[in-house]
């Protein structure tokens, strides 16, 4: 039976009692929840007034109720400085489990098409930092406002499924961390390198609809190998352009403008998973051919002809990384190595740390990351401090 690694948390903090009692079922309620403290240090960033700072980064509330043996209703509401209340309401959804081979789940919830995605919350995430193709949502949204129909299919040997389809909350580039740096890598390098097109700041907080699926197979906890992809409508995205002086013909002044322009982005991945005693592999892969209509500006601000600034192009997008850790009693050191392809940027992250968990409520990493970059490498220092209650 698949449980999420959110149910899991408050399973251990708070136990689910017995909730048969003389053969009558009786509701049961848990409410549990964490805050986590973050300092960032980075060594060099460009346009950043300070390269240190420390922040309540999150402060999770998780709340579940089972009226019935086979039905849940669970929410998570998790506060990030500077959010809105929507993005801050990360699930909300009910749930009737009819078998191990089918549950239905319909409401807000994480999109499962990445395991490490299903892993979103500062407890139950070895790594200070989260991969960056779960926080840039290039790929996919975090969450979605839809219907889930998932199982598992098997014993030592399982099939699993998940497919899914909704509404969700365009949140591209989500700025996150005690100095906001952790998020906005891609729009960072875009400005390191004068990238000329970038996705306008409206596009957040826009909506859309999309379908997902995922598709496993495990031996028992050794090893896990699945697939997933995600399919948005087409929908029309403000492109952000910067003209250089004289692009226009000579004696034309720069210009920041914004074209709304049509875009494609299916998406495809794969993950896997191997464990063995104390020590696991997480990895995964996903990538995309971005296609985007004619990027065009109506300069007469009228109905005239819009000038073609890009005929129809497609973009790649490709995102990867392994996770190596190994657990030593309270310890669990770690390491990472990421690769981040989004149109005109590219860079690698190598992130180590060490998780340190002296009690079930309280937790402690120290993480080191190392970006790699053609307009320079940047190193950064995170320690976070966690308590569950």
């Amino acid at each position: 039976m698949k449980i999420s690694a959110l149910t899991t948390l408050f399973v251990l903090v708070i136990g689910i009692e017995s909730a048969y009692t003389q053969g009558f079922w009786e509701p049961v309620t848990n409410v549990t929840g964490y805050i986590s403290t973050e300092f960032n240090y980075f060594d060099d960033l460009d346009g950043y007034e300070v390269n240190y700072g420390a922040a309540v980064s999150e402060a999770g509330m998780l709340v579940t109720y089972r009226p019935t043996s086979n039905f849940s209703i669970k929410s998570v509401f998790v506060y990030r400085p500077g959010y809105d209340f929507d993005p801050m309401l990360n699930e909300a959804f009910g749930e009737l489990n009819t078998s191990d081979a089918l549950k239905i789940k319909v409401g807000r919830f994480l999109t499962p098409l990445s395991p490490m995605n299903t892993y979103y919350y500062a407890p139950v995430n070895t790594s200070a930092t989260l991969p960056i193709i779960i926080t840039n949502n290039e790929n996919f949204p975090l969450n979605i406002d839809g219907i889930s129909l998932n199982g598992s299919l098997g014993e030592s040997f399982k099939l699993k499924y998940d497919v899914f389809g909704g509404g969700y909350t365009n949140s591209t580039w989500k700025p996150s961390g005690a100095i906001s740096f952790f998020g906005q890598e891609v729009p960072y390098y875009k400005a390191q390198i004068n990238s000329q097109f970038t996705i306008g700041e409206s596009y957040n907080g826009s909506y859309n609809v999309g379908v997902g699926g995922k598709v496993s197979v495990a031996y028992e906890s050794y090893v896990e190998v699945g697939a997933g992809f995600f399919n948005p409508k087409k929908e029309t995205m403000p492109i952000a352009i910067t003209l250089p002086p004289n692009a226009l013909g000579a004696g034309s002044p720069a210009m920041n403008i914004t074209s709304p322009t049509g875009i494609k982005r299916p998406t495809w991945g794969y993950n896997a998973k191997l464990k063995y005693g104390n020590t696991e592999v997480n990895a995964e892969y996903w990538t995309g051919d971005i296609q985007l209509d004619a990027i065009a500006y109506d300069f007469t601000g009228g109905a005239g002809s819009p000038t073609v600034l890009q005929a129809e192009s497609e973009v790649e997008l490709e995102g990867r990384f392994i996770q190596l850790s190994h657990r030593i009693d309270k310890f669990i050191p770690y390491a990472r190595y990421e690769f981040q392809h989004t149109s005109d940027a590219k860079y690698k992250r190598y992130s180590a740390g060490i998780n340190y968990k002296p009690s079930f409520t309280r937790t402690v990493k120290l993480e080191y990351v190392h970006y790699e970059h053609k307009s320079g490498n940047i190193n950064g220092l995170v320690a976070a401090l966690i308590y569950s209650f």
